[in-house]
C-alpha cells in the first residue's frame, strides 16, 4: 500500500502546532486520496468524519521509530508528503518532501539549560534529525522573515514564507466587551515563554500601588515549579494574577473577548500564533521589543523582555491603542494550494 498524498504530523498535539494543524485537517476533510500521520494525543474536531486514511502514532519512541520505518512502503517516487511538525521522515526518502518548521531551538543554537533533561535530549535529538535528513527536502515552509532568514542561514535552504491562520478579522466594539482582566498573556510554561520576569514586572507594580489584573494560560500538572513560584508571589504581594491553566481555542478565543489587552513578553518565536489572534479580536498588544513581533504586527508601545522594570513601565504607560496586522494572512485552503496540491507542486 502507497500514498500519492500524506500530511505528517506524528509529534503534534497540544499548542500552537495544534492550533495551526487543525484548519488544515478540516479543510482536507473531504478528500479520499490523502493519508493523515497523526500523533495518538491529537484531538479532532467534534463531527469530524475524514474519507481518507488515518494513521496513529503512539507517543512513545519506540512505536514512533516502528512507524517511522513502516513509513518507507507509504511513499513512492511520486508522493506528496507536507511534513507539519518541524521534521521530515526518518527513514522514508522517496517523494517530494515539504517541511514546515516551527520550532526555533531546532534551527538556532539556544541554550537549554533551563529546560528538564528530558527535553534537552528530545531537542539535540530532533536538531540532529534535521540535519541529517536536509538532503531528502525539497521545501522548507516557515511563517516570518526573521524564521526564512534563520533557517537559510543555519540549514543552507532557501525557505518560503506562508503565513496562515483560520481566524478572520472580527468587527466587535472593544466598548461592548465584559472585561474581567487587563491584561491576558496566552502561552505555556517554556523558559523563553519568559513568564518570571513578566511575574517580577507585576511585583514592581504592586510595590507602587498599581495592581492591574493578569490571565495566565499555565498548566500546573505540567510546570509546576514555575506555577508555584507565581503562586506563592501572588499571595506576599497580593497580585491580581489568575492561572487559568491551559485552556481549549474555544476558551481562548472567550479570554481574548474578556481582556482589556494582549501582553506578551516571550523571548523569542518562530511566528506568535496568539499575537495574531489577539490582533484579529481586535485586542491592545504590549509586546516584547522582539523581531518575532516586528515581523507581523504593529504595536504603539513595546519593551525589554528581560527587564522587569521596562516591562512594568510599559505597563504603566500603555494607552491601550488597538494593534494592526503586517503579514497577509493565508486561509488553509490558500496554504494547502501552495503545498499540498499535486498540480502545484508536481
Amino acid at each position: 500500500m502507497s500514498f500519492k498524498r500524506l500530511l505528517y504530523a506524528p509529534n503534534i498535539h497540544q499548542g500552537g502546532g495544534r492550533s495551526l494543524l487543525l484548519p488544515i485537517l478540516l479543510a482536507l476533510e473531504n478528500e479520499v486520496d490523502i493519508a493523515l500521520v497523526l500523533d495518538e494525543r491529537m484531538r479532532l474536531p467534534e463531527g469530524f468524519k475524514f474519507t481518507g486514511t488515518i494513521f496513529r502514532v503512539h507517543a512513545t519512541l519506540f512505536s514512533r521509530l516502528k512507524f517511522e520505518w513502516q513509513l518507507r512502503k507509504l511513499i513512492v517516487s511520486d508522493s506528496l508528503l507536507l511534513c507539519m511538525g518541524n521534521l521530515p521522515p526518518l527513514f522514508a526518502h522517496a517523494g517530494r518532501q515539504i517541511v514546515f518548521v516551527q520550532n526555533r531551538y531546532l534551527i538556532e543554537s539556544l541554550p537549554l539549560a533551563d529546560f528538564p533533561l528530558s527535553v534537552r535530549l528530545r531537542i539535540q535529538l530532533e536538531r540532529w534529525w534535521l540535519r541529517s535528513r536536509i538532503r531528502y527536502v525539497q521545501q522548507f515552509i516557515v511563517q516570518t522573515r526573521t524564521m526564512k532568514k534563520l533557517l537559510d542561514s543555519a540549514l543552507g535552504a532557501n525557505a518560503t514564507v506562508l503565513p496562515f491562520s483560520a481566524l478572520t478579522e472580527t468587527d466587535a466594539d472593544l466598548s461592548d466587551r465584559e472585561v474581567q482582566y487587563d491584561f491576558l498573556y496566552v502561552a505555556t510554561g517554556e523558559p523563553h515563554k519568559n513568564h518570571r520576569v513578566l511575574i517580577e514586572a507585576w511585583i514592581k507594580l504592586a510595590d507602587k500601588g498599581e495592581f492591574p489584573s493578569l490571565c495566565l494560560t499555565l498548566d500546573v500538572q505540567r510546570f509546576p515549579e514555575l506555577c508555584n513560584w507565581i503562586e506563592q508571589a501572588i499571595k506576599c504581594y497580593e497580585l491580581k494574577v489568575v492561572m487559568r491553566g491551559e485552556c481549549s481555542h474555544e476558551v481562548i478565543l472567550g479570554l481574548y473577548r474578556s481582556s482589556r489587552a494582549m501582553i506578551y513578553p516571550s523571548l523569542l518565536e518562530s511566528f506568535g500564533l496568539p499575537l495574531i489572534e489577539a490582533v484579529l479580536q481586535g485586542l491592545p498588544i504590549l509586546a516584547a521589543d522582539a523581531d518575532y513581533v516586528s515581523d507581523i504586527i504593529n504595536i504603539e508601545a513595546c519593551f525589554d523582555a528581560e527587564s522587569p522594570q521596562s516591562v512594568a513601565d510599559a505597563v504603566s504607560k500603555f494607552s491601550f491603542q488597538k494593534a494592526s496586522l503586517k503579514v497577509n494572512l493565508l486561509s488553509a485552503d490558500e496554504f494547502l494550494s501552495n503545498t499540498l496540491c499535486r498540480e502545484t507542486n508536481l
